[in-house]
């Protein structure tokens, strides 16, 4: 597998495996914050970490009623309401 593309990890997790990317943060940042910011989630991965070009990346969805949508990053953020949700992830 190709990982000579990865993007920039954040360097507040400890590295338990380079290829494939597999990190987590110390357990007394964690206990630091209320909820987890960016960099202290822990990423779990089985192969290279893609990066996308926003300008020229979309999402098609087919079926349903509507057949086939396709949704560029800008629809993506401006045509839906935004969210938040509160989740808790175990390993």
């Amino acid at each position: 597998m190709d990982y000579t593309r990865e993007p920039e990890h954040s360097q507040l997790l400890a590295i338990q495996e380079k290829e494939p990317f597999n990190a987590e943060p110390l357990s007394s940042a964690l206990v630091e914050f209320p909820l987890t910011p960016e960099d202290l989630v822990y990423c779990r991965n089985h192969g290279p970490v893609r990066q996308f070009d926003e300008d020229d990346y979309s999402l098609t969805i087919r079926g349903g009623s509507n057949g086939e949508v396709k949704l560029t990053m800008n629809d993506l953020r401006t045509l839906f309401p935004v969210t938040c949700i509160v989740a808790v992830l175990q390993v």
